[in-house]
């Protein structure tokens, strides 16, 4: 029996393309970023039969994360597991809550949850009128019950997709929310593949912070030195740091097929 961190549906659908050759792209941490994700599709140029999966962490700190949420909602073609990010909107945002706001929704709020309400209460105003509360409070709603509908990690022949990764030396299957969602060095300095025949595909990181990289590696992918048997990396780290460029660095979302290996960049479209 399928447990209910993972979706049947989307991994026979993503393995389905897979083996009839069609792209599956994997996206990093978009954080908001619409207009660079929009863009990023675009260079794409998806096919019919191609498919896209987003690593989480779609929302907080840039201006449109309504926007990205939105498009990961009604695009047939995009799928996404859950980031930690989600899971903090998710279990504090609401209008409620922002009128007398616990010590979660501040954290949340503090790490970016500022951006993502700013973004929903410009989704639902019209200069012309009062901005719909009553459907705003709708759609928050709707979207926290898809967040937590999300798979934590998706599981296919021979990849494994997650927004952090796996805690070492612990089954596969006893993994918890927090490992899945959180989890960083831990999982970065394995000295063996926490599964020998899949490529653990992540973000959440910031590829520049990762094993063997540094400012030199800023905006490239992360690729383990740990291998498989088949001599393909253990790892790949996506997270190029849309977001958390320095200045003078590039701020790059990175797109990974996993049908032939190509990486697709775009630098950042918005201030």
């Amino acid at each position: 029996m399928m447990d209910y961190k993972r979706n049947e549906a989307i991994e026979m659908q993503l393995q389905t393309a897979l083996d009839d050759g069609a792209n599956v792209w994997v996206i990093g941490d978009i954080h908001g970023f619409y207009q660079s994700f929009i863009s990023l599709i675009d260079e794409l140029n998806l096919g019919e039969n191609d498919r896209v999966v987003l690593l989480g962490d779609l929302i907080d700190r840039g201006p449109n994360s309504y926007g990205v949420v939105h498009t990961a909602r009604t695009n047939e073609q995009i799928f996404c597991v859950k980031g930690n990010h989600e899971a903090m909107m998710a279990e504090n945002f609401s209008l409620e809550g922002l009128q007398d706001p616990n010590i979660d929704l501040l954290v949340w709020i503090k790490n970016g949850g500022d951006t993502t309400v700013l973004s929903y209460l410009n989704a639902f105003n019209n200069v012309l009128t009062q901005p719909d509360h009553q459907a705003m409070k709708k759609q928050i709603k709707d979207d926290n019950e898809w967040i937590e509908t999300l798979p934590l990690h998706i599981v296919l022949k021979e990849w494994r997709l997650v927004h952090a990764g796996y805690k070492p030396n612990l089954p596969l299957d006893e993994q918890t929310e927090d490992e899945y969602l959180w989890i960083r060095k831990e999982f970065h300095e394995v000295s063996e593949p926490v599964d020998h025949q899949r490529t653990v595909v992540f973000g959440h990181t910031p590829t520049a912070s990762l094993p063997g990289h540094g400012e030199q590696s800023w905006g490239k992918v992360w690729r383990s030195e740990v291998c498989l048997n088949n001599a393909r990396p253990a790892a790949i780290g996506l997270d190029t740091c849309l977001y958390h460029a320095k200045q003078g660095m590039p701020a790059v979302l990175t797109a990974f097929n996993l049908q032939d290996g190509r990486v697709v960049q775009q630098s950042r479209v918005e201030p």
